[in-house]
């Protein structure tokens, strides 16, 4: 039996994927407990915020577009707008413009509960990263995006 270990790190939080589970578990905890308030999974809520944004900037509400904003699996998408549907968050539709879309908006209930929703979902943001310098923060924010974009798959 060989002493050498499994792990090509000394120290478990050298490893960046392990650092990044670890935050994700703590963002996570964090925002299921603010989510729970609104009876929404953190997955409904990154697709309804999404919808909003669209809907603020002019963008494109259908769940393609969804998807790829949101980076979330296509069929996830579905059955998250599927289930936000029967909760009365949202309505869809079929699109004017493209046969093969589907237009996805706000039912009045969802549009007031994702107002509440998007402020105590930023509350927590701020509260979470307050350990970070504003410096630390554009840091953490820049090098962030560029992990995403180093990873998407162009669509």
């Amino acid at each position: 039996m060989s002493n050498r270990s499994a792990f090509q790190y000394e120290k478990a939080d050298d490893s960046t994927g392990f650092l990044l589970w670890k935050i994700t578990s703590l963002w996570q905890q964090t925002l299921s407990e603010v989510l729970g308030k609104f009876e929404i999974t953190q997955t409904q809520y990154a697709i309804m915020a999404s919808l909003k944004w669209f809907e603020e900037h002019n963008e494109p509400v259908t769940q393609a577009h969804l998807v790829a904003h949101t980076k979330i699996e296509k069929m996830t998408v579905s059955k998250s707008i599927r289930k936000l549907e029967a909760a009365g968050f949202v309505l869809r539709t079929p699109s004017v413009d493209d046969t093969r879309a589907v237009n996805v908006q706000f039912t009045a209930f969802g549009k007031k509960q994702i107002h509440k929703a998007i402020a105590a979902v930023e509350n927590a943001d701020e509260i979470f990263f307050s350990c970070l310098t504003e410096e630390q923060l554009n840091t953490y924010c820049s090098l962030t995006i560029s992990v995403i974009t180093g990873n998407s798959v162009q669509q």
